[in-house]
């Protein structure tokens, strides 16, 4: 079997079996069409060596391609060799073979408590599309829910009074997010405008239907100028609020973990500790604690 077949069983295991997120399909669909399959998509998945990558590392490097565009090839490969060698029972190159490019620790931005109240005082809530974003803003900056895992909330467990819901996350992972009373008044204010049968939470105007991601990037640019903030103010970024907020104001790393839906702590440890250095001075401070002696000896 060639790479270019295996790669559409695989990319079907994934939305099917793994119940990766749409996004993470395309991005995996981008990496084959863009390097994999012109590289190796001819090729037996049993014949492929650690020459092939090499060769495939090189031919990125030429083209000066950024570290991290490398890394989520490669990191490609490693998933589509695994499923090959699980799943299709070929005996091919071993995952553990393909060695990934480190990475810098990213740059996290967020937005400061007066950002926050900025961004909020921006948005016109007397008209209806500026009240569903003033109540997207607030669900985001409450739960750090993914802007894919806000949009696919529906409206009835709101009508029936919940403040806990039980979301299917990146990866099928399930986690129950938890929502404020400032957020669910502002929910409820939103839903009191509401007069269709549309299930979902955030809704287009006109013939209602679920607001789609693809509808949300005008509005989040409007809003950064609208609100004269000068960051890219954009949902994911509401999720780095959340999870720095949660960090700076004592919140453990591994409860963060999972209110954030992160499946390895170590994802959260990359982007979130280090990001304050007053926070780590703090533990220092604060967690600290042996007998102190009555003298320096």
């Amino acid at each position: 079997m060639t790479v270019s077949d295996a790669h559409k069983t695989f990319l079907t295991y994934g939305r099917r079996e793994k119940n990766y997120a749409r996004e993470t399909v395309k991005k995996l669909e981008d990496c084959f069409n863009s390097w994999i399959l012109r590289a190796l998509g001819d090729k037996e998945v049993s014949e492929i060596t650690r020459l092939d990558i090499m060769e495939l590392r090189v031919s990125m490097g030429d083209k000066q391609i950024g570290v991290n565009r490398q890394y989520s090839v490669l990191m490609t490969l490693k998933l589509f060799f695994k499923f090959c060698r699980a799943v299709l029972k070929v005996n091919c190159l071993d995952p553990k073979e393909i060695e990934l490019p480190r990475r810098k620790p990213p740059f996290v931005q967020y937005l400061t408590n007066l950002e926050v109240q900025r961004l909020r005082q921006a948005i016109p809530t007397h008209t209806f599309t500026g009240l569903r974003l003033r109540v997207l803003v607030e669900v985001l900056l409450t739960t750090g829910l993914r802007i894919s895992e806000a949009l696919a909330l529906d409206k009835a467990p709101f009508q029936a009074g919940e403040k806990e819901i039980e979301i299917v996350g990146k990866g099928g992972k399930r986690r129950p997010v938890f929502f404020n009373e400032w957020c669910l008044a502002w929910i409820k204010r939103y839903l009191y405008r509401r007069f269709d049968d549309e299930p979902a939470l955030f809704v287009t105007t006109g013939i209602p239907r679920r607001v789609d991601r693809a509808d949300i990037s005008k509005m989040f640019i409007r809003l950064r100028s609208d609100a004269q903030i000068d960051k890219p103010v954009t949902p994911h970024m509401l999720r780095h609020t959340y999870c720095t907020n949660l960090l700076t104001h004592g919140a453990d790393i591994t409860y963060i973990k999972e209110l954030a839906g992160h499946q390895d702590i170590q994802t959260t440890a990359r982007y979130y500790l280090g990001v304050d250095k007053r926070v780590l001075r703090d533990v220092a401070n604060n967690c600290l604690d042996y007998d102190v002696p009555r003298s320096v000896t």
